[in-house]
């Protein structure tokens, strides 16, 4: 990940501050209770929340990927609820190939997802916005990361310009919207997944903590696990790149329902549990 400073953000921010797409007259008016009229928030609660449950599955220590993969269908919530089935492991072998390309190219991830058909041209200054962010919170030369307080308070920083500059179209039901919600649904999921990942990596008693520092369950099939010896400043970017990975799941998974206009945020939570908990190196 390179380094850049915040201001970088900022400057993003303002460049575009006029989407073509989708600033247009009808935008919601935004008021102190937009957050809980639209609940973006809740969907990384219900991401950590998830988490937590899939650390209660048998021998999780020593579960393979694909036996996580199905055990993370055992829990259900108000905004998790998987009716969405349109995943089966094999598809999520090769979406992990697109996830791993994006953690390892935060600055390119828009390119990758408009070329996977996933996100189209008009909607990457928003996507290009999100990952910039992440991209800026670890630096590699400096063996340095944001907080979490200074990662949420960025993300929150575009939930903001996303509330005051797009349309924005949600079905709090259906769980469906258009683009700029999907953005607002990731950006719950970045604070949350976020704070989840560095919190597991530096509490040697959290659930998570065990995979996230001595098991590499890096292998093609999922199955194979292996001691694997690093710092901490290494297993702390490791967490933070699987932090990526939700949000790219869930980027990946809004595109998978079968609405024929817009974005499916129940599928798209769906997509960002299972690829939480399936990072494979």
């Amino acid at each position: 990940m390179k380094t850049q400073s915040t201001l970088t953000v900022l400057l993003l921010l303002l460049l575009f501050s006029c989407s073509p797409e989708e600033n247009t007259s009808d935008k919601i008016i935004q008021g102190n209770n937009v957050k809980t009229l639209y609940d973006f928030d809740n969907y990384g609660i219900s991401h950590n929340l998830a988490m937590d449950h899939i650390a209660t599955m048998p021998n999780f220590n020593t579960a393979s990927l694909e036996d996580i993969f199905y055990f993370a269908d055992t829990y259900t919530d108000a905004y998790l609820d998987n009716s969405c089935q349109c995943n089966d492991w094999q598809t999520h072998e090769t979406q992990m190939d697109m996830i791993e390309q994006l953690q390892e190219n935060m600055n390119s991830a828009s390119s990758i997802l408009v070329n996977m058909n996933v996100i189209t041209p008009q909607e990457v200054p928003l996507t290009d916005m999100l990952f910039t962010i992440f991209d800026n919170a670890v630096s590699l030369q400096n063996n340095s990361y944001k907080s979490i307080q200074e990662f949420t308070a960025e993300i929150e920083a575009l939930e903001n310009f996303v509330f005051n500059n797009y349309t924005i179209i949600y079905d709090p039901v259906a769980k469906t919207g258009n683009y700029a919600a999907t953005i607002l649904g990731a950006c719950s999921i970045a604070k949350n997944s976020y704070s989840y990942w560095v919190t597991a990596t530096l509490n040697s008693a959290h659930s998570w903590n065990y995979r996230l520092t001595q098991l590499n369950p890096a292998t093609r099939n999922g199955n194979t696990i292996s001691p694997i010896q690093k710092g901490i400043f290494g297993d702390i970017w490791r967490g933070i790149k699987r932090a990526g990975a939700d949000v790219g799941g869930f980027i990946v998974g809004g595109d998978c329902g079968g609405i024929l206009d817009g974005r499916d945020l129940g599928c798209a939570i769906k997509h960002a549990k299972k690829k939480s908990s399936g990072v494979r190196r």
